[in-house]
């Protein structure tokens, strides 16, 4: 049998433990708590016999590099491996404080600055001094190598207290071993102990020689003030890490992610640039870039900022979730064909979700007109008959296309299922202000603007200000459009319709009024 089947085989026995788990008799958990027991024995069993081929697999390598005249392998440089696997256990943060959203904050990538492999030691020596150090630097790794390997082992396993438990031994008896200590401090941390490990990487980041260890641990400070909310203090931990690797791409994305939490968003595009212009594939940082572009634009409508080359189209190959929010980034920010391509992607990935035909349906519309989209949304509303929000979609779409009667139907269809739906009352307002009926509007209007959301009262004033343009009660518009809640991507005619307000006024209007800030 091949070890890959041995080992599915041992997969599908805990699966199954689990399936049968819920529905078995007290006997019967007692007999399948006994399968685990002994599940546990043979993987217990299996890290022994894996640690102790990792040390015999490493002496024979290094025994044999040494019969064959090569150099005497180093300790391994630590970034070489440790930050494959770091992905998946790193401190969470919010994205924004808006956002429920969480974005893990990066640790460096492997092999930063391509440094070479010296065990975080110092690579340049000179003299017989320096050299009779390095020596016995390296005397001192080869006695507590099969410490570190051991640890490292346990490390990758994710067993991070019997990594701590080898790296605090390591670091007792060789305390200048820097990534060995640099080990220790992620031990510590993903152990919750993060008083010890932020101890640690703030000794590395003030003696370490390698500017690699150094930047690695300031980037860890940083992450751990970050997941306190210092943004300040993160942000600082961040820039000496740039300040010693400007190349650190992880660093910049994080100080971008600080910035991006703490308000200084033209600071947060800056910094991530740093990053989009070294990768045009680094997904995460693109996200970032279009949270922080939509954080501008909702602060100023009229604020612009050029894409960076970095910023590719998106990819069929991005998870789910990330092509979801990728194609709501990009809706709010008024690109809708990127839009369409990820709701594109996500229906052939998900034929069977009618959200993901709705997206697709909506935004072909905003591109190409109805006769294209009315198709989709129809899907989208077989798929999701019960989701009235989508409903409301189609009859926009009728509304706008010149159907009102057809629209009006659809609305009506809605209330009578939901009679405080908000969006088919909405559509409702605008259907009777299309046919001329202002009173029936404005009666069906006003109930919006003593709403306790903030939204639903500024499209009441929004209807409203309409409205009074229709009656061309123009002071009386212009007082509703103000009310209107600025920098929102639902009302961007809201300056427009000051302007007619102030041209019919005869009154000027500064150029904050004319850009709704």
């Amino acid at each position: 049998m091949k070890l890959e089947d041995w080992f599915h085989t041992l997969q599908v026995k805990a699966e199954t433990i689990e399936r049968q788990w819920p529905d078995a008799s007290e006997h019967e958990k007692l007999q399948l708590a006994d399968q685990l027991f002994q599940l546990r024995k043979v993987s217990d069993r299996l890290v022994d016999l894996w640690l102790q081929f990792e040390e015999k697999l490493s002496y024979a390598i290094r025994q044999i590099k040494k019969m064959e005249g090569q150099e005497e392998p180093q300790a391994d440089n630590l970034q070489e491996f440790v930050y494959q696997d770091m992905k998946d256990t790193e401190p969470k943060v919010p994205t924004t404080q808006q956002e429920e959203t969480a974005t893990a904050y990066k640790e460096p990538e492997a092999a930063l600055a391509g440094e070479a492999s010296t065990g975080g030691q110092a690579t340049a020596t000179t003299g017989t001094a320096a050299t009779m150090k390095k020596d016995s630097q390296l005397e001192l790794h080869r006695e507590y190598e099969h410490m570190f390997r051991k640890g490292e082992g346990f490390y990758h396993l994710r067993m991070y207290q019997d990594a701590k438990t080898c790296f605090q031994e390591l670091v007792q008896a060789s305390p200048d071993w820097e990534s060995g200590r640099l080990y220790y401090g992620y031990s510590l941390l993903f152990c919750g102990e993060k008083e010890g490990a932020m101890r640690e990487f703030r000794l590395l980041s003030r003696s370490a020689s390698s500017p690699s260890i150094t930047a690695i641990s300031y980037n860890a400070i940083g992450c751990i003030l970050a997941e306190e909310s210092q943004w300040l203090e993160a942000a600082q931990a961040f820039k000496e890490a740039v300040a010693v690797l400007p190349k650190h791409r992880d660093a910049w994305f994080n100080l971008a992610l600080c910035y991006l939490n703490d308000g200084d968003v033209h600071e947060a595009l800056d910094a991530v640039e740093k990053v989009l212009d070294e990768s045009d594939q680094d997904w995460e940082a693109q996200m970032l870039w279009l949270r922080a572009l939509r954080a501008l634009q909702s602060r100023d409508s009229s604020a612009e900022r050029e894409a960076p080359a970095g910023l590719s189209l998106p990819n069929r190959n991005l998870d789910s979730e990330t092509l979801r929010e990728m194609a709501s980034l990009y809706e709010s920010l008024g690109n809708y064909h990127r839009a369409q391509v990820c709701y594109h992607f996500l229906t052939d990935r998900l034929p069977k979700e009618g959200w993901t035909w709705h997206g697709l349906a909506w935004n072909t519309w905003l591109i190409a007109g109805t006769r294209r989209a009315l198709t989709l949304m129809k899907k989208a509303i077989s798929l999701a008959p019960n989701q009235l929000d989508f409903q409301f979609s189609y009859g926009w779409m009728l509304l706008f296309d010149g159907k009102v009667d057809e629209a009006f139907a659809v609305f009506r269809a809605i209330l009578l299922r939901e009679r405080d739906h908000r969006l088919a009352q909405s559509g409702m307002i605008t259907a009777y202000e299309w046919m001329g009926e202002i009173q029936a509007a404005k009666k069906l209007a006003k109930p919006f603007i003593e709403d306790a959301d903030t939204f639903v009262r500024s499209l009441g004033c929004y209807h409203l200000g309409r409205i009074s343009m229709a009656e061309e009660n123009w002071r009386l518009a212009e007082q509703y459009f103000r009310r209107v809640l600025p920098h929102s991507d639902h009302f961007r005619e809201i300056p427009f319709y000051l302007q007619m307000c102030a041209n019919k006024l005869g009154e000027p209007l500064s150029e904050s009024e004319l850009f709704h800030t």
